[in-house]
């Protein structure tokens, strides 16, 4: 499993979720997700110890005359058991919370 050298290297990892390349050792991002109504996004990451990192990202639009401006909310989960999961709220996390648990994953290993 490949070991980051620092906290910059984790970060570009975990902040490549929207492609599926794979880093040696870990499983890559993929789009688990898509809900075109509800202009979602949700792309996860597998992780060793069988939990999983989660991105949602919900795309937002202002409209006003001569104004548009397009941008996303981005939300980060570390979901810890699958099999109990029923509502994404339990797992509500952040991208410093999700480089944590990168770091936990590199000492197991």
């Amino acid at each position: 499993m490949q070991k980051f050298k620092n906290d910059k290297e984790r970060l570009a990892f975990l902040e490549d979720y929207r492609n599926d390349r794979k880093y040696d050792g870990w499983n890559g991002w993929y789009l688990w997700k898509h809900d075109e109504d509800l202009q979602r996004t949700w792309w996860r990451l597998d992780l060793p110890d069988g939990s999983s990192l989660v991105v949602e990202e919900q795309k937002r639009t202002f409209s006003w005359p001569n104004v548009h401006t397009d941008w996303a909310v981005i939300h980060w989960y570390i979901v810890t058991d699958w099999n109990g999961f029923a509502y994404f709220g339990d797992y509500v996390a952040s991208r410093s919370l999700a480089l944590k648990k990168i770091k936990e994953i590199e000492k197991r290993c």
